[in-house]
């Protein structure tokens, strides 16, 4: 079992037939035996140097190369574990903590867990990285934020951590966006109503022909759309006929199958009310043709084109446009969406990925962002990577800094939380068992707890408090993460969540260093300091443990108090406090 810093010592060298078979080996074409044996060997290096590290040893460093030559080779660790985040027992252990790092600060990170005042009330033999409750968060940390490490970072991470702490990882905030191939648009031209429709009913056979007369003969679903030029000079009521017809043409069957074939109105909008008001005109001209659903389309607001994409018709209208347009779509029963649309199932397989590669490094967390899709997409997405990752622990991650669309309904501003309960309970349909809430523009500021009145905060304590607690009845652990300070790591542990993550709380400014030499949006870098990491986790301590006693050890617990965030202080608290909890519990 692993030993605290203090009592570690220098481990043996490598095994020298690991390493001769390896040097006879590597770089030649080889018969199966002997991939074999140069593939046993590889293996051999990492359990050996696992076992040095469940002893406590500190391995010298003429591990390090072989080390990380057979992690390459084998792609990652080759012993997986079921083991994940998702079985730490937090109302016994107090919050998770995870420290974002690109493996720089590894040995710090690891020696201020091993040190933290509940590892040394569990003393030796007991403390297992399933009782520190402390992770390395796999992170490259660039000008945009948290940005997913490569292999040169995993080996790293790896060596200095596995069998000691937690691994867990981001693979990303962002989604990789795959967009499906537009359906057709027929352009229904100006001037002859009678050429017009004639020339668009031939556009809607050629455009429903392939969906119709398919290799098995089943027809294909699809919706084609229609379109009038920008700033058509037809009349609404002639546009109305028009569409009428056309209507009544794809539901005839002459050139299509009904029950699968359906006509939508595409429009053009443009920026804010105007292009609100331009989807409201569509959507009524739909309502009056009997025509299901209306296609927007338009230009990338600033807002969306600097993040890269918004959800859905965020990208065009800002929040408040796109929940009055949804409204008056669900009001005339018409379906509104973007003409663009999200290949969630190919999206999916990209996540899946880059978290298999995390999951082989032997990290017991992935997460993943969502971020642009919006909630139906989320849903696909989640539900696909839960069916592939069922024994581990994959984790999706909300943005609340983010406006998102939900069906009729947009979730922004004062309706955050309300759209975390509706996404808390769509990943939990997924049985979904460990979930990250972050931010996602780092650069703009925002930050997950809202207090003393900082303008940035996004949830409230009691908002915290009672999505946690809808999370435990769902079934699901919830971390939180955004900006969190050494005081606000206090009043997580108090509120008893699952987890946090901290970057800055834990971290010094510095100098740029030469990983991120092309990131020009960085002016310091930011690096977890041993002195760093162990006060979070004891001030986390303090606030899960002060709260608990206060029935039990109510002398214990007033001390605590008083220590305020002195970690000096509370390091001498907190071993005793612990032992108390633990009797407590039984």
């Amino acid at each position: 079992m692993p030993m605290t810093s203090a009592g570690a010592s220098k481990s043996a060298e490598p095994p020298k037939q690991a390493v001769q078979t390896i040097k006879q080996l590597s770089g030649k074409a080889l018969s199966a035996r002997d991939e074999q044996r140069l593939y046993d060997a590889h293996r051999a290096i990492l359990r050996a140097y696992r076992v040095l590290a469940r002893s406590g040893a500190e391995p010298a460093k003429s591990w390090q190369a072989p080390v990380n030559a057979a992690l390459r080779y084998l792609g990652g660790d080759s012993d997986q574990h079921s083991r994940s985040l998702k079985h730490y027992d937090h109302h016994r252990y107090g919050p998770f903590l995870g420290v974002s790092d690109d493996g720089d600060s590894a040995e710090a990170v690891r020696r201020a867990a091993l040190d933290s005042p509940k590892a040394r009330a569990l003393g030796r033999g007991q403390t297992e990285p399933l009782t520190v409750g402390v992770a390395l968060d796999a992170e490259r940390l660039g000008g945009v934020g948290e940005v997913p490490v490569g292999p040169d970072e995993f080996a790293d991470i790896w060596r200095e951590c596995i069998d000691r702490t937690l691994l867990t990882t981001n693979i990303g905030g962002r989604a990789h966006l795959w967009l499906y191939r537009l359906t057709p648009v027929v352009m229904i031209a100006d001037g002859d109503r009678d050429s017009a429709l004639t020339a668009a009913k031939h556009g809607l056979a050629e455009a429903f022909k392939p969906f119709l007369k398919t290799p098995d003969g089943k027809p294909r679903q699809l919706t084609a759309f229609v379109e009038f030029p920008l700033h058509t000079e037809r009349p609404v009521e002639q546009q109305q006929t028009l569409l009428a017809a056309l209507q009544h043409y794809v539901q005839s069957g002459e050139v299509t199958a009904p029950r699968v074939h359906h006509l939508g109105l595409s429009v053009r909008v443009g920026w804010e009310t105007k292009g609100a008001d331009a989807a409201i005109r569509a959507i009524d001209l739909a309502h009056a043709t009997g025509t299901g659903t209306v296609g927007i389309d338009g230009v990338v607001r600033k807002e969306a084109d600097r993040v890269g994409s918004f959800p859905g018709l965020l990208n065009y209208l800002p929040p408040a446009d796109v929940a009055r347009v949804l409204s008056h779509a669900k009001e005339k029963s018409v379906r509104v969406r973007a003409r663009r649309q999200l290949d969630p199932d190919t999206v999916a397989r990209s996540i899946w990925s880059t978290l298999n590669t995390a999951r082989a490094m032997g990290l017991d967390l992935g997460k993943y962002g969502l971020f642009p899709l919006t909630l139906e997409e989320c849903d696909i997405v989640v539900g696909l990577i839960q069916q592939w990752f069922p024994d581990w622990s994959a984790a999706p991650v909300y943005y609340v800094d983010q406006a998102i669309t939900y069906r009729r309904r947009v979730y922004d501003g004062n309706d955050r939380a309300a759209g975390l309960e509706t996404w808390l309970k769509m990943v939990a349909r997924h049985k979904v068992k460990v979930v990250l809430i972050d931010t996602v523009d780092k650069a703009a500021g925002w930050k997950i707890l809202r207090s003393d009145g900082d303008p940035k905060g996004l949830l409230d304590a009691k908002e915290i408090a009672r999505l946690s607690a809808l999370g435990e009845r769902l079934g699901i652990k919830v971390l939180w993460a955004g900006g969190i300070t050494l005081p606000q790591a206090q009043l997580f542990g108090k509120l008893g969540v699952f987890g946090i993550y901290v970057t800055t709380a834990a971290a010094a400014a510095i100098a740029v260093t030469e990983k991120y030499e092309h990131d020009r949006a960085l002016a310091a870098s930011k690096r977890p300091s041993y002195r760093g990491v162990l006060d979070v986790k004891t001030i986390l301590e303090a606030g899960y443990l002060g709260e608990r006693l206060k029935g039990t050890k109510p002398e214990l617990a007033d001390e605590i108090k008083r220590a305020g965030v002195d970690p000096g202080a509370l390091s001498k608290l907190l071993p005793a406090a612990w032992q108390a909890w633990w009797k407590q519990k039984g």
